[in-house]
């Protein structure tokens, strides 16, 4: 996507609106843009970095694509998938780090 900048007042309130959707989760997260101090020079648009901490030295991360086809949905929408896309990223750690399920 060459045009990313176009949903940036959209990214803008995503970041606001995220805080309310994960806010009960226990992980960090921040949405990172294409050649942003910090972000990920591989990646061409923007992406929310989710962390997990499993203990004091321990994190998962992953990071979660913003594509155009998801910038493009309706708001609630956007917001309902990267909630989604996190708790199975979670879902995920706990199978794997406490074999639960």
């Amino acid at each position: 996507m060459k045009d990313w900048q176009r949903y940036t007042p959209k990214l803008e309130e995503l970041k606001k609106a995220l805080e309310e959707a994960l806010g009960a989760l226990d992980v960090e997260y921040e949405i990172k843009m294409p050649g942003e101090e910090g972000s990920d020079p591989s990646i061409k648009v923007p992406y929310v970095l989710v962390k997990y901490y499993t203990d004091e030295g321990h994190a998962h991360e992953r990071k979660i694509e913003l594509f155009e086809y998801y910038l493009e949905e309706s708001f609630d929408n956007i917001v309902k998938i990267i909630k989604d896309m996190v708790e199975e990223f979670l879902m995920e750690i706990d199978q794997s780090e406490y074999g639960g399920g």
